[in-house]
């Protein structure tokens, strides 16, 4: 971590020196600017993206790709960024492209027009994608917040409904300096890094920061199914799990969620739904939990026949394992590879740097993955039968579904 200050704004530098290959990574991250930002129409921050991966002008990318350079702009529920990928030699001219590009956002009203259309084909196409609808119908069941009733992309009403006005008042909103950190990476020494930093910091205006936004499941056991014309049953579920990101028993939730379906083959899981009674190809419960929300989430796709027995049986896979908890051999299994694969996880730059910035965003110490694995490694069985029986409220499954009604 580097810490600079720009206009008297305490600014945030991840960076990682490599010099194995003449490649340099950056992002440029707007911290709780995405989704979480919008203010009206939904689809605001994933449109604002659109905007931006237009260019400055009609040449604009052409003049990237001579160089090999890629530059995107995207937004997720939660921050908003733009990355750059390119070799060491071209590194200071994409950094003069994305300061021309933050100078001349391209506000047109025929480009909008014309991102408006393309967004609503996309989510148009999105009406046979189960897996997105039955995904898309859990939330809307689980949460009672607005946010939650549309995806990224928002509706095709409120997408129809976002204006110019509206971009720009997006962008000077959160594109500023106290919500920016900065991603660094490759063969670029620390010097050129604050340079850069202070260049593009130069053209953000100081702004004010965003907060972090909270929200709760409901708590209650919800089943929703929506008939569609397909094949498969698309089975969507969670439940509230009460713990927090920085808990210092996460270590044993990993534990016990790579037991119960996060691991594949040899999971609870896996082993009832598929290897016992060959219902699906794949079921997966994996721990969903970050500074906005805390729960277990999971999916499986099976015949419409069968949709019914597989959710009952998930119910009882969960209620086994908070009455029983786990045994040794799975506990040591599930131990072995979750340490075993930790240099994986760290093989590439880009991995290392992607960690980092997770861990950054989570509000958590960097190198925390690493710290989190060392307790992993001297964990027992006894604290994780204890730590499952406390979390009793996992049963609390709400479903959501799509199946064929026939």
């Amino acid at each position: 971590m580097l810490d600079l200050k720009i206009k008297n704004v305490n600014v945030n530098v991840i960076y990682e020196y490599e010099h194995d290959l003449p490649v340099v990574f950056f992002k440029l991250v707007f911290k709780n600017s995405g989704k979480i930002a919008e203010q009206q129409n939904a689809g605001l921050a994933s449109m604002f993206a659109r905007v931006l991966n237009e260019g400055s002008s009609d040449n604009f990318f052409k003049s990237l790709e001579y160089k090999a350079i890629t530059m995107q702009a995207e937004s997720d529920f939660e921050h908003f960024q733009i990355s750059i990928k390119c070799l060491k030699e071209h590194f200071s001219f994409a950094m003069e492209k994305l300061e021309e590009l933050l100078l001349n956002v391209r506000f047109e009203e025929n480009i909008l027009r014309r991102l408006k259309n393309l967004a609503i084909g996309e989510l148009l196409s999105l009406n046979t994608d189960y897996d997105y609808q039955a995904k898309r119908l859990l939330n809307k069941s689980v949460f009672k917040d607005e946010i939650f009733q549309t995806g990224l992309d928002g509706s095709k009403e409120s997408i129809e409904k976002i204006s110019l006005k509206e971009l720009i008042n997006f962008m000077e909103d959160n594109l500023n300096l106290n919500n920016t950190l900065f991603v660094f990476g490759g063969d670029i020494k620390e010097n050129e890094v604050k340079t850069y930093v202070e260049k593009i910091g130069a053209l953000l205006d100081i702004g004010v920061q965003n907060n972090n936004k909270k929200f709760q499941l409901l708590n209650k056991n919800i089943e929703n199914t929506e008939f569609k014309d397909t094949k498969q049953a698309y089975v969507y579920f969670c439940s509230p799990f009460d713990i927090k990101i920085d808990d210092e028993q996460m270590y044993l939730a990993r534990i016990a969620l790579f037991i119960l379906g996060e691991g594949g083959f040899g999971s609870r899981l896996m082993e009832e739904i598929r290897v016992k009674r060959g219902l699906a190809y794949s079921a997966y419960a994996k721990l969903d939990v970050n500074l906005n929300y805390s729960r277990i989430f999971g999916y499986l796709q099976t015949k419409n026949e069968n949709a019914k027995l597989a959710k009952n049986i998930i119910k009882e896979v969960f209620v086994e394992f908070v009455s029983n908890g786990v045994q040794e051999k799975e506990f040591e299994l599930a131990k072995k590879f979750l340490v075993g694969s930790m240099p994986l996880r760290y093989e590439s730059l880009n991995k290392r740097l992607n960690i980092m910035l997770n861990e950054y965003l989570l509000g958590l110490k960097i190198g925390h993955l690493k710290y989190e694995i060392e307790k992993i490694k001297s964990a027992n069985l006894e604290e994780l039968n204890n730590f499952i029986k406390k979390h009793s409220e996992i049963i609390q499954l709400s479903f959501a579904s799509i199946e064929n009604e026939g």
